[in-house]
């Protein structure tokens, strides 16, 4: 029997290594065959800066250097049709382990993520959005977010409809591989309240211009909520009653490139529908040329049973990142990245959840199409001793 298990294990690895290098051959296929017609057609890939849709994006806080952009799609009755992007990421954690993993694996493999996003502009005001994640391998296979984008005043009011990702402070608009400057995602984001926490509900959201270069951005949601705190001391997605989450945020940009806000949810998250999970959050962002900032505070708290004592999470995290448009052939550019974020997710107990880090990172992009990244950080833990990490990651995108 451990001979035959062993025989097995080997084929099952063999089969991931070829259906890896068979999705690979598809995409580059795939990116060829977009870039023609994108280049022949529209242009769009030798126009715009870094070859993206930068002049799609909704956010100005969102760097898109890809192909895609989740928020929003064009609503131009001249160009209405399906848009079919995506990227494909590989990690490899090359001392220590990538806290980002569900498992915190060193596998490759484990580490690897295909992401499919399509759009498509049904009338001129309407738009449905989707994003398919395979992750963990393609163990895990779902979608984040599939919505109905009705525009009911440009720029003003949009109302959607679906699944979509919270509107909970900043870090959801870059937490894509592509969009993030490291390889890992800050610590508040996974541990408290997840950047890619994804609902079903209502949402509008839209902007309301104050003086010339200023606006107030608002956001507000009416969704089906969280469940209560795992066992691990991290946030349960999984709904388990029948109370509705509110939430939102209001962001005020002063000017272009800096903005200030503040976020709130509320809901009951137990199975009887009497105790209440809150959060809020501070934030601030601020870009000018190959310069950024971008820093974020999330508390939450989470009410307990008469019999045991309710408790506050926090977190934070500040990050700092300059890039260089460089002269060379093969490097269009090199980013320098370094970020500080603490967490602390239960205020009434010290464990190894709790946890400090600092991360010091590099990306850059050899190719079209194709990022590289590469991050060390130095963690301590609670009751741990302090961890050194070495990750790279590659993200081949279309």
């Amino acid at each position: 029997m451990p001979r035959m298990r062993g025989k097995i294990g080997k084929i099952i690895r063999f089969v991931k290594i070829e259906a890896l290098t068979t999705l690979v051959v598809i995409f580059i296929i795939v990116c060829a065959v977009n870039a023609q017609m994108t280049g022949a057609e529209t242009g769009v890939a030798n126009e715009l800066p870094g070859n993206g849709p930068e002049a799609l994006t909704a956010i100005d806080l969102n760097d898109i250097n890809h192909f895609f952009d989740i928020n929003k799609i064009e609503t131009d009755p001249l160009k209405q049709g399906l848009q079919f992007h995506g990227y494909l990421k590989v990690g490899w954690p090359a001392h220590g382990h990538n806290d980002d993993a569900e498992d915190e694996s060193t596998n490759v493999f484990d580490q690897t993520e295909l992401i499919f996003w399509i759009g498509a502009d049904i009338f001129e005001n309407l738009a449905l959005v989707s994003e398919l994640e395979l992750e963990d391998g393609f163990s895990e296979i779902e979608f984040e977010t599939i919505e109905l984008n009705w525009t009911i005043l440009p720029d003003l009011a949009t109302l959607k409809i679906g699944k979509f990702i919270y509107p909970f402070g900043i870090e959801r608009f870059v937490e894509d591989s592509p969009s993030n400057k490291l390889a890992t995602r800050p610590l508040p984001s996974r541990r408290i309240i997840p950047g890619t926490y994804s609902d079903n509900g209502l949402q509008l959201f839209g902007e309301l211009p104050v003086f010339s270069k200023s606006g107030l951005k608002y956001e507000v949601a009416l969704t089906t909520g969280l469940a209560g705190v795992g066992g691990d001391g991290e946030q349960d997605f999984e709904e388990n009653n029948d109370s509705k989450t509110v939430g939102g945020r209001l962001g005020f940009r002063f000017f272009p490139g800096f903005e200030v806000g503040a976020s709130y949810s509320t809901g009951e998250y137990d199975d009887d529908e009497r105790l209440r999970l809150d959060f809020v959050g501070l934030d601030l962002a601020f870009k000018k040329a190959g310069f950024e900032f971008r820093a974020e505070y999330i508390r939450g708290n989470v009410e307990a049973e008469k019999d045991k004592s309710s408790y506050n999470r926090e977190g934070y995290y500040g990050q700092i990142s300059y890039k260089y448009n460089t002269n060379f052939n093969y490097f269009s550019f090199i980013e320098g990245t370094a970020r500080l974020d603490s967490v602390d997710p239960n205020d009434i107990e010290t464990n190894e959840s709790d946890s400090n880090r600092i991360s010091f990172g590099v990306k850059t992009s050899p190719i079209n199409h194709l990022l590289l990244k590469l991050e060390y950080t130095f963690e301590n833990e609670a009751k741990e001793s302090r961890e050194k990490n070495l990750l790279l990651q590659t993200i081949f995108m279309w």
